[in-house]
């Protein structure tokens, strides 16, 4: 059994209802159920940095959103510490891809950060020592009064994760969170999440669809196939240290053994 941070996903499946023209008069306009995923089956440790691969479009941020509690599934379980999700929760907390939709753009860095804390009723003292812990972990110090449109992608993301750490999540969701940032400040984040990740051991849950960055980041990585019916077609133990030499051979090699379940899916 895992610990209090440990997910079970079990005969996950979750369809759409689309009208179709089947090509048949009888049925021409009939709703038929398509599936975006099909028997998702996985467990996921507490402390684990697990890494959600695959296609644009086939469903990795979908089933992100199902265990953030934000989409419903259509069958199967999913479980945190053997208590099934249903809705969303602060023991999970979700950092998206676009920051300036995340973050609200009428208050400082500061007040973003303390925004959960607020609503929760967290005492003024208690909020203000979580806040400053957490503007420090992602390195924002002397950026508290700032608005966000003052502030660089990188530093948006940086907001994301220091409001999503201070409400103290069990796990963190991160759905392509560095995929719109140029290519030396994606490295830079990458590597604030690993520090982040190793002072916290929390659980981190992250969708990409670049492998590298999946082998740079993760310690298991679920290579997910195309949609629709999308399925995991096998997870993978990433057992390099950190940091990780992109170029060197072994990992390099790994990078080359996943390009080849792309390969094989874009023949088929």
């Amino acid at each position: 059994m895992g610990g209090n941070n440990s997910i079970r996903i079990e005969g996950l499946s979750k369809s759409y209802d689309f009208t179709e023209t089947l090509g048949s008069s009888e049925k021409n306009g009939e709703k038929v159920p398509v599936y975006v995923l099909r028997d998702i089956d996985l467990h996921i440790e507490e402390g684990e940095f697990h890494i959600f691969l695959g296609w644009s479009g086939c469903g990795k941020s979908t089933l992100l959103n199902i265990i953030a509690g934000f989409v419903e599934k259509t069958s199967g379980m999913v479980a945190v510490d053997q208590e099934e999700v249903t809705k969303p929760g602060f023991e999970r907390g979700v950092v998206f891809q676009n920051a300036d939709s995340a973050i609200f753009p009428w208050i400082t860095v500061w007040k973003n950060v303390e925004y959960g804390l607020k609503i929760r009723k967290v005492p003024q003292k208690d909020r203000d020592q979580i806040v400053k812990r957490c503007i420090t972990m992602v390195g924002l110090e002397g950026h508290e009064k700032k608005y966000p449109h003052e502030l660089s992608g990188g530093m948006k993301q940086r907001v994301q994760i220091a409001r999503s750490m201070a409400n103290n999540p069990k796990i963190l969701l991160m759905d392509e969170p560095f995929g719109a940032l140029d290519a030396h400040t994606r490295r830079l984040m990458q590597n604030e999440l690993i520090k982040i990740w190793q002072g916290s051991r929390k659980t981190i849950l992250f969708v990409t669809h670049d492998i590298q960055e999946a082998v740079y980041l993760g310690q298991k990585i679920s290579i997910l196939s195309r949609a629709p019916n999308a399925r995991i077609m096998e997870t993978l133990d990433v057992p390099f240290p950190y940091h990780r030499d992109i170029a060197a051979p072994k990992t390099a090699a790994l990078v080359q053994h996943i390009q080849g379940f792309f390969d094989i899916e874009y023949v088929i």
